[in-house]
């Protein structure tokens, strides 16, 4: 279902972050994705799946003109380098609204403006924006304006850090003034450091690194003598592909074993690649400094792995993908055009064999019922029959109960069955109420909240553990009925 979008719905229903519900990040990224509710309630979740493949193909491309442009790279095998990036980095989660999607969305935005204008005013104002907006969706592209400065700094050009240093500190004061005159302020800074504490910075900014390179050491030895052979008995172009092909039998490695890439891509490939193109570009930008914008690029891919849910590098996978090329060929323009169609092919093959088993849902071929009968936003979404039935209890319930709310992670009940959360948040695992967990019980109970449990018991989540609002109400509270699906709760 995805928190990102039931938290826009409550944004489009009138509800502020922070102020009126419980917020770990910063809320723009709710907030943009309620944009297409203006446009249509109706198919918003629609119009946001679908533009999460926007997204990353805009992202992968505009990446690949900065990189072509500063590279001096023949402009032959541009789309070619975009679609395989934007290719590999869809080798994840389904598509839906996400925070780490849009941070690297706003945060390319914002280096496309810095590079390709010649620092134009008008073009170092809006990089600064669109780089403010990409810090807005989540703690962890904080340090990519640091890492832009830097390099600035290091090339002494005091226009260019003059004219962002202003735009950054007038959008963060603005940005302070809103919240303040909300009656924000105080919660958004307690909320927002709530949760990212100095060690899960550590275990997934620095230490996932470490254990990838811990964890695969056979394989990083066989991968090192493979590409000494293809160095001293290929061609470039069967050099490129086998290193592509080691990528997607891996890929399809994992899938075949069932295991999803959410599973590997902590501490697998993709960890591996950033480390080996990181070292390439950091090696060669000491001779040539129009390298540095491939370390740019490698440091974006590192801001987006920092997370404590999804702790990977793939979702900007473009710089990895230009690191597999530079490594084979000095001149793109030599890669065969039979091959890049073969190699696209490929990846297509390792896409559509691993959404064959969606992320916590069963295999493809069993979801044959379609949600859409049900609730009218879920047009064209397929489901297996259990989840289907459980739908169809959820809209029998909310027929005849009102002022409701779904414990602890049904994050789109709110929005597929047109009603209002009376908290405010969907999503009430201990650490996403940043320390509210007594408010929220209060919150219920003067709300005179019913509450829709979902029967957790055989559930993959350890809910007894992770979420204690939902024991509470479970232990505390008033059983009134309970169905195959769910359990309805009303207050002592």
């Amino acid at each position: 279902m995805g928190s990102i979008f039931g938290i826009s719905w409550s944004m489009y229903n009138g509800y502020f972050p922070h102020r009126d519900f419980v917020y770990i990040k910063p809320a723009f990224s709710p907030f943009f994705h309620s944009l297409p509710l203006y446009i249509s309630e109706d198919y918003g979740y629609l119009i946001n799946r679908y533009f999460y493949f926007i997204q990353v193909f805009s992202y992968s491309y505009l990446a690949s003109r900065i990189a072509f442009k500063v590279l001096k790279l023949s402009s032959k095998n541009l789309y070619f380098i975009a679609i395989l990036g934007a290719l590999v980095s869809i080798h994840n989660y389904p598509p839906m609204p996400w925070n780490t999607i849009d941070g690297i969305f706003f945060s390319v935005l914002g280096l496309y403006f810095l590079v390709s204008f010649s620092k134009k005013s008008w073009s170092l104002i809006l990089s600064a924006l669109f780089l403010f907006l990409g810090i807005l969706c989540k703690q962890s592209f904080f340090f990519f304006p640091l890492v832009i400065g830097l390099f600035i700094i290091l090339r002494k050009d005091w226009k260019t850090i003059g004219v962002l240093g202003i735009c950054g500190i007038s959008l963060v004061a603005l940005f302070l003034l809103l919240f303040w005159r909300q009656n924000a302020l105080d919660p958004f800074i307690e909320q927002l450091f709530s949760f990212t504490t100095g060690t899960s910075f550590i275990d997934t900014a620095l230490k996932s690194y470490y254990l990838a390179i811990k964890g695969n050491i056979i394989s990083i030895v066989i991968s090192i003598g493979i590409l000494w052979l293809l160095n001293k008995y290929s061609s470039k172009n069967v050099k490129f592909f086998a290193l592509h092909l080691i990528v997607v039998a891996i890929f399809l490695w994992l899938y075949w074993t069932n295991q999803s890439l959410y599973t590997h891509a902590k501490y697998g490939i993709i960890h591996l690649l950033w480390l080996s193109g990181m070292s390439y570009s950091l090696f060669k930008s000491f001779y040539n400094r129009k390298y540095d914008i491939l370390v740019i690029m490698f440091a974006l891919g590192w801001c987006a792995s920092i997370s404590n849910g999804y702790n990977t590098p793939i979702d900007f996978s473009t710089p990895s993908i230009l690191f597999l090329a530079l490594l084979s060929f000095k001149d793109f323009q030599r890669i065969q055009k039979w091959l890049g169609i073969l190699i696209i092919g490929l990846y297509l093959g390792t896409f559509y064999y691993g959404y064959q088993f969606p992320y916590r849902e069963k295999p493809r071929k069993e979801l044959t019922h379609h949600v859409g009968d049900i609730f009218p936003r879920l047009n064209s979404v397929y489901t297996h029959v259990s989840r289907y039935e459980k739908y169809r209890n959820l809209k029998e319930l909310s027929e005849r109960y009102s002022n409701y709310t779904i414990l602890p992670s049904m994050t789109l009940g709110h929005y597929i069955t047109n009603t209002v959360n009376p908290i405010g948040v969907d999503w009430v695992f201990n650490h996403h109420l940043a320390n509210e967990l007594q408010n929220y019980k209060q919150k219920l109970k003067t709300k005179n909240v019913t509450v829709f449990i979902e029967n957790f018991e055989n559930h993959q989540d350890n809910y007894e553990e992770s979420s204690q609002l939902t024991m509470h109400v479970v232990k505390h509270w008033n059983l009134i009925e309970k169905t195959e699906y769910f359990r309805v709760f009303q207050k002592p």
